[in-house]
């Protein structure tokens, strides 16, 4: 697991220092009117420089901590080289500030309604966004962007966690989740946990954790859920690595898609190349569009045998991989 963070985390690094500008403006500052914190507070809003070419509405993805360079140059850096890769969709970010970090963020009612009643209706109204948002936090904001994700769901649709702390209030995220599981409207969407184990700041969370991630695993929801042990990290290294990774999955559909799109302008220039018909199935089947993809691992198989190319035996070990794929 540590060679592919690791190998994550330089593709992260390194590649923001390859290219010649970034993708995304520096954030701007914009002030609120609060009528929840009845007072001004500040936000920034970071968007993609090709904001205008794109006419659909854009993902949003908030998060806390937006006064620390540090959180809001990982998160910026992370989106720009991911959406440079069309790993990830045009985005618009928005960091939060706080008057009192920890107070709002354990206490969490209050900043949970600035969120919903100021600052996601501000955003709406001044920018094309999509109704379900990203919603990204570390240590005490993973507590707090866990808390969004369960309390309005159909809302903060997608969320990151990075070593979360759990135990605030009794613990009481534990009563929340099992609680938002045993409700007829089942959870959707993806939530992304990782947690590193090294320091005493993540060890001393890991428990807390993994009881969390076992509730979930038992409960019954629609939720698309990972969680990663960032081994070797420690919790002011972990969202490094681990905000890129929260975004890779959480837009992990977006890239599938892109797959097959690619794929079948391949085929259109090579329309005989048998694995262009693989890797365009391969996307299906993990798009879960089982059908669609057992009929183009068939296209895949025929085109093999026409393919002269190919020894007799090689065709029959591609042929045996492509039929396991097709009964899995």
């Amino acid at each position: 697991m540590k060679l592919i963070v690791s190998i994550f985390l330089l593709f992260l690094t390194t590649n923001s220092f390859c290219q010649s500008h970034s993708f995304y403006s520096k954030p701007d500052t914009l002030i609120i009117k609060s009528k929840i914190f009845d007072t001004e507070r500040k936000i920034t809003v970071s968007l993609p420089l090709d904001y205008e070419k794109i006419k659909e509405p854009k993902n949003l993805i908030v998060y806390v901590d937006g006064d620390n360079e540090e959180i809001t140059g990982t998160i910026l850096q992370a989106t720009n080289n991911l959406y440079l890769y069309d790993d990830i969709p045009q985005s618009i970010l928005v960091g939060i500030f706080h008057q009192d970090r920890n107070e709002e963020l354990v206490e969490k009612k209050k900043l949970f309604k600035f969120l919903d009643s100021d600052v996601i209706p501000m955003i709406a109204n001044k920018y094309n966004i999509k109704k379900k948002i990203t919603i990204v936090g570390h240590s005490f904001g993973g507590y707090f962007s866990t808390y969004c994700f369960l309390k309005n769901n159909t809302v903060f649709n997608n969320c990151i966690s990075i070593s979360p702390a759990y135990w605030p209030n009794d613990s009481d995220i534990y009563d929340i989740v099992k609680k938002e599981l045993e409700k007829e409207s089942k959870l959707t969407g993806n939530l992304y946990l990782a947690i590193g184990d090294k320091r005493w700041d993540d060890i001393s969370l890991r428990e807390d954790f993994f009881k969390f991630t076992t509730i979930l695993e038992k409960g019954d929801n629609n939720i698309n859920f990972q969680y990663n042990d960032l081994v070797g990290f420690n919790h002011n290294s972990s969202p490094t690595v681990g905000f890129g990774l929260g975004l890779n999955f959480c837009f992990d559909q977006l890239e599938w898609n892109s797959v097959i799109i690619d794929q079948n302008n391949r085929i259109k220039s090579f329309p005989d190349f048998w694995q262009h018909y693989e890797l365009k199935a391969d996307a299906l089947k993990h798009l879960e569009k089982y059908k669609e993809a057992n009929e183009t691992y068939k296209v895949a198989l025929n085109k093999l045998k026409l393919d002269k190319e190919v020894s007799v035996s090689d065709k029959e070990k591609i042929e045996n991989r492509l039929q396991k794929k097709m009964k899995k």
